[in-house]
């Protein structure tokens, strides 16, 4: 049993409560929180957590989105617009998987420990990250492993499936509190409908998340919405009189009844089509920015009532995996905000909102919660300003607790 306090506890709750000069006791999970002196009272035994004069303390962060198949790429991906990119994953992807060895993706892991990330969303597209993965999953990393499924070429369907099924099953085998595996449909161009279909109907029989990329792209929104465009002149490359497998609203339903992480969304409008209960939206600001030509409406997706949280995406489309770099890229971009007020919740975002989009019972300092948190020195600084001056300020943990244990980097 252990008691922790900070000058400043973001409890990242719905109402952003920052409580000044307080504590709290946990073990696996948080057992109460109030001032520190009546709380070394009651809990005589517990031993006290040293922590910086000017602490703050927070949830761990969680990032839904990444992909650490890609973590080679610093220079070699183009930027600038979606299919530009595209093609440069295709024909760099090999090359890029096989430079990403398990020793850089276990660096890429450390280095989001050590700027608060405690959940990763891993959308794994070969099964090459699954070894880092597991390892990382051993030392106090939470892993939702999202394996994904693509393929459009009908003949290939079945090869598709069992290549998809040999990754899945496998996958399944090391299912425990750290290391969740999940279902990834890639997107409405690139999955046929069988394999989709196939993909979901385990995900509703075995009650798994899943995650998608959803209107990424000036490019694929004009192709969904009205079959023309890039995407049908790059297509034709490949096959005589492409057409698209779904129109958007139709690739939504097959989500029904899946507890779904919707990533990007930048060309939605159609709110309504998303169920609040079940399906989020992952907004990867700093991705969008490179690839997209338009980011997020994020003031008319919030007031939709739908869960908008934070993801980094990979390196293939982004310069870091830290969510405080993430956050300060949304700060910038949405200017149709009080500076303040969207500091609050930018960090919401990155703890309260993908806890309840991945299902878990995290992202809260809260009694019952588990305890997955991090400390960090800042600055003198006033209490309206704190979230704010935070996210400028902010570069690595001084200490970051999983479930209670603290992470040894």
């Amino acid at each position: 049993m252990f008691i922790v306090a900070a000058r400043y506890l973001f409890l990242c709750d719905e109402d952003f409560t920052i409580l000044e000069n307080q504590a709290f006791v946990f073990e696996d999970k948080i057992l109460e929180l109030g001032e520190l002196d009546n709380l070394k009272k009651k809990y005589p035994k517990a031993k006290i957590i040293k922590t910086p004069k000017n602490s703050v303390i927070l949830p761990a962060f969680i990032n839904p989105h990444t992909h650490l198949e890609f973590s080679a790429n610093s220079t070699t991906l183009h930027f600038g617009e979606f299919l530009i990119w595209l093609k440069s994953v295709i024909n760099s992807r090999s090359i890029l998987n096989a430079q990403a060895k398990e020793e850089l993706i276990l660096q890429s892991i450390k280095k989001m420990q050590k700027s608060g990330i405690g959940t990763i969303g891993e959308i794994s597209s070969f099964g090459s990250d699954l070894d880092p993965c597991l390892k990382a999953s051993h030392k106090g990393m939470r892993i939702v492993f999202f394996n994904e499924i693509l393929g459009t070429n009908e003949n290939q369907v079945e090869d598709k499936k069992q290549e998809f099924l040999k990754r899945f099953e496998n996958s399944l085998k090391f299912k425990n509190d750290f290391f969740i595996p999940a279902i990834s449909i890639h997107s409405p161009y690139s999955t046929h409908p069988s394999l989709a279909y196939f993909a979901l109907d385990l995900a509703k029989k075995q009650n798994l998340l899943a995650s998608t990329h959803f209107l990424e792209s000036k490019a694929e929104n004009i192709w969904l919405r009205e079959s023309k465009g890039g995407f049908k002149k790059w297509l034709e490359n490949f096959t005589l009189h492409p057409k698209p497998l779904y129109t958007p609203k139709d690739f939504v339903k097959l989500f029904k009844g899946v507890r779904t992480l919707f990533t990007h969304c930048v060309y939605l409008k159609e709110y309504e089509w998303l169920d609040k209960n079940l399906h989020s939206i992952t907004h990867c600001a700093f991705s969008n920015r490179l690839l997209s030509q338009k980011s997020l409406d994020l003031k008319t997706a919030l007031k939709s009532g739908l869960n908008i949280h934070l993801g980094t995406d990979g390196l293939s489309s982004n310069i870091s995996l830290s969510l405080l770099d993430e956050m300060r890229a949304n700060l910038l971009i949405h200017k149709n905000f009080d500076l303040l007020e969207l500091a609050s919740k930018l960090l919401q975002m990155v703890t309260l909102y993908p806890a309840r989009a991945l299902n878990l019972n995290l992202g809260e300092l809260k009694k019952g919660k588990i305890a997955d948190f991090s400390v960090f020195e800042l600055g003198e600084c006033d209490k309206k300003q704190a979230p704010l001056q935070f996210i400028l300020n902010a570069k690595e943990v001084d200490k970051l607790f999983i479930k209670g244990k603290e992470c040894k980097f």
